[in-house]
């Protein structure tokens, strides 16, 4: 009963710091958002959308019409979403309080956190009070604290801290309820996030490996069932339930960023916001370092690890081994400590970050754990636990006099965590009313939705594959778009996902492209009409965006956007309109020009593909491959636009390979550097072949050019580049061929026996 009413207590004392954490966001939480733009909001939407207009459980179609996406990749929130939709559909209707439910369910994970961190110390014996001031401290220290902002599977606080109390607990006794609960808490955070999968499976195995397993004393007998049910179970239904249930093969194998998104020794052991680092900041520059790698474990446990160190360090040196490492009482907090520390150097990038990126090829999945500054976390937990423990260590074999002196560490920490979470009430109180009103409304829009299959917002969007970025422009209004999917229950084409199909990206982004051929996407859609959902006030609409609307019909305006019918013929014939238009082209010979320019079609270099005719030039995949070296013979212009066709701008990586353009009076003597992804510039797509194209401004006509591909990117594969076109920008370049014409390197069929330019 004692033990009852000391958790009920800590249990209580952690809701009420969460509710003063959380703020005004609790008197209305059915109706307050945690994001109100960006991930967060994005999550919000594809929650709603599965639990409302979703009919299986494991794939949502909010987004990326018609082929959608697995809910693992979709932001949909798989444990919560489906939770719901099932008592929902089978108990009673519980949905119309699914904000309500998902944001208190963050907010009790932050709240039971403190109970969890509570009884790991007191599990290591340390006092009452103590460990309970320290739960507190360092659940709002705690780095997870900003996911609350948009990476909602995240912020469960909860995670990290719950696997080390039970292996904690395992390792005291080895029971089977035990065990069944670490393997039922494993799965629940592995199907939330990855990322906890990850974290599981590393302190589990190595729990499991000192454990000494081909060692004669250890018994195979006693453990093979923890050891099946820990550590083989997981291992084997998460990847099966996320991946090989899904059907798409071509995600991404190299996601970008996986040595940008990296921890820094400064975002784990400094904070210069603070007011004690400010005579540092006064004295240095730090470095500015990026949000997903800060970690900061506090200014206690900043000076703990420099004692721990320079114990070890001085251990080491006398060959005092075991010593060095035993930096507690306890051998399985020591082991659990330097795992972090390895964990540390990992989220610091080592050893890739000294040359060796090479070794990236050889991680395989690991790859997909971009966001390495997240493995600082276990670091975090574990150096602030064995840091307060040994300080206790040392207070409670004190003099009573100075055991008082306790109360300064305890003071810093509560400063820090105060420092840390106090802002976030702000932050994670939004207002989103049209997605609100699209989730809660039971009126109807004032359309068919019947005769409609999509939504297709202009601007557009394609964001997940890691291949091809097409940010939102105006994206501010992009929740506007999430609530009218909502309230309709039509899918969007466009995508806000993450690892998504590459080809599936690049048949929706064909669409907002220029059509050189019919869009092959069509063949996959049905014959209702496509509902557009423009935003007349922004000012970043591109040129093919606009041709889209010019042949679609209005309906309607909600919220600012217009509502606008455009039917599944008039998206097919924007293939013969633009052809049209660009053959117009060539019937005005002062626009043309063979002055200025240079092409290379690469027909001396036999490829086994090619765009055209029998040649291109195949990048190096070790060195630079040059495309042009020189001055552009009565060249005129200080603009000039670079065209090229790159194969293969389907698969993965390829579209993420670079060129490299430098200028110059004299080569050699280099004035200006430009550098762009293939991707960043793809301005249409025939088959598998992409068109790139550049405008490039020089500081004199007569500028030394040298342009470049750089050496491919690891697992591109054999990638082409056919038809290399540099002309005055404004001046169309006209070349025929038997039964076509190219027009400033877009090619285009001609009925045959006519010639139409």
């Amino acid at each position: 009963m004692k033990k009852v009413i000391e958790h009920l207590a800590v249990t209580a004392t952690g809701l009420l710091f969460t509710f003063l954490f959380a703020g005004n966001v609790v008197h209305n939480i059915n109706h307050r958002y945690f994001a109100g733009s960006g991930d967060g909001a994005k999550d919000y939407y594809a929650t709603f959308y599965h639990i409302k207009h979703d009919s299986g459980y494991l794939h949502s179609s909010c987004m990326n019409y018609p082929f959608g996406e697995s809910i693992f990749f979709a932001g949909s929130q798989p444990m919560v979403s489906n939770t719901i939709k099932f008592i929902s559909q089978n108990i009673y209707d519980i949905s119309p309080y699914t904000v309500a439910i998902h944001n208190l369910l963050i907010l009790l994970s932050i709240a039971l956190t403190v109970l969890v961190i509570h009884l790991i110390f007191r599990h290591l014996n340390l006092p009452i009070w103590y460990s309970l001031v320290l739960a507190v401290g360092l659940t709002f220290l705690s780095p997870q604290i900003d996911r609350l902002g948009g990476h909602f599977a995240l912020s469960y606080t909860l995670v990290i801290p719950l696997f080390i109390l039970l292996i904690l607990k395992f390792d005291q006794k080895r029971s089977l309820p035990v065990t069944i609960l670490t393997l039922l808490v494993s799965l629940w955070a592995s199907i939330t996030h990855g990322y906890f999968f990850t974290f599981y499976m590393v302190m589990i195995a190595a729990y499991w490996l000192w454990q000494k397993p081909w060692s004669n004393s250890f018994s195979w007998k006693a453990n093979w069932l923890h050891i099946a049910l820990q550590v083989m179970v997981p291992l084997i239904m998460v990847p099966l339930t996320i991946l090989y249930l899904d059907q798409v093969e071509d995600r991404t194998t190299w996601p970008w960023g996986f040595l940008v998104y990296r921890a820094y020794p400064e975002s784990v052991f400094l904070s210069p916001g603070r007011r004690y680092w400010s005579w540092l900041t006064s004295m240095v520059k730090i470095r500015t370092v990026p949000w997903e790698g800060i970690a900061y474990v506090g200014m206690v446990s900043v000076v703990g690890f420099a004692v721990l160190l320079f114990n070890s360090i001085k251990k080491i040196l006398k060959r005092e081994w075991i010593k060095a490492f035993s930096v507690t009482d306890v051998p399985l907090l020591n082991q659990f400590f330097w795992l972090s520390v390895l964990l540390l150097l990992f989220s610091f990038g080592i050893p890739f970050i000294f040359r060796l990126e090479f070794l990236l090829e050889y991680l395989g999945p690991i790859r997909q754990f971009r966001g390495i500054g997240r493995f600082a976390w276990l670091f975090f937990y574990m150096l602030n636990i064995v840091v307060f423990y040994l300080l206790w260590q040392k207070m409670k074999n004190a003099k009573s006099v100075y055991r008082i002196f306790v109360i300064l560490p305890l003071a810093v920490l509560a400063y820090d965590a105060w420092f840390h979470s106090h802002s976030q009430k702000h932050y994670i109180n939004n207002r989103l009313p049209e997605l609100d009103y699209a989730f809660h409304a039971k009126a109807k829009p004032n359309i068919n939705v019947e005769e409609f299959q999509t939504i297709m917002p202009i601007p557009f969007f394609s964001i997940g594959s890691e291949n091809y970025w097409r940010e939102p422009a105006c994206n501010e209004r992009v929740v506007k778009v999430y609530a009218f999917s909502q309230f309709t229950g039509l899918p969007l084409n466009a995508t806000y996902t993450s690892r998504s199909s590459v080809w599936r990206c690049v048949e929706n982004l064909n669409l907002v492209m220029e059509p050189l051929q019919v869009y092959p996407v069509l063949k996959y859609y049905s014959k209702k009409d496509i509902l557009l959902l423009v935003d007349p006030a922004c000012d970043r609409i591109s040129e093919n965006e606009r041709r889209i609307v010019s042949v679609s019909t209005l309906l309607d305006t909600i919220w600012g956007l217009e509502l606008r019918r455009l039917t599944i013929d008039e998206l097919a014939s924007m293939h013969q309109n633009f052809k049209s238009e660009y053959l117009a082209k060539a019937k005005h010979p002062a626009d043309c020009t063979q002055t200025g320019m240079f092409f290379q079609d690469y027909e001396n270099d036999i490829s086994p593909t090619a765009l055209s005719g029998k040649g291109a030039l195949k990048l190096n995949q070790r060195g630079y491959t040059n495309l042009f070296n020189g001055r552009l013979p009565g060249n005129t212009s200080n603009e000039i636009t670079i065209a090229f066709w790159v194969s293969n701008m389907k698969q993965d990586i390829v579209p993420r390979n670079r060129v490299e353009i430098v200028t110059g009076n004299e080569e050699g003597k280099w004035e200006a550097w430009y550098g762009f992804g293939f991707m960043e510039h793809t301005k249409a797509f025939y088959g598998s072949w992409a068109l790139v194209e550049y405008d490039l401004k020089l500081n004199r006509a007569d500028d030394f050019l040298s342009i470049s591909v750089a050496p491919l990117l690891p697992k591109s594969g054999d990638v082409y580049i056919d038809s290399f076109l540099i002309r005055p920008t404004g001046k169309d370049v006209v070349r025929e061929g038997l039964g076509t014409v190219n027009i400033n390197n877009r090619p285009f069929e001609l009925i045959a026996g006519t010639k139409e330019n």
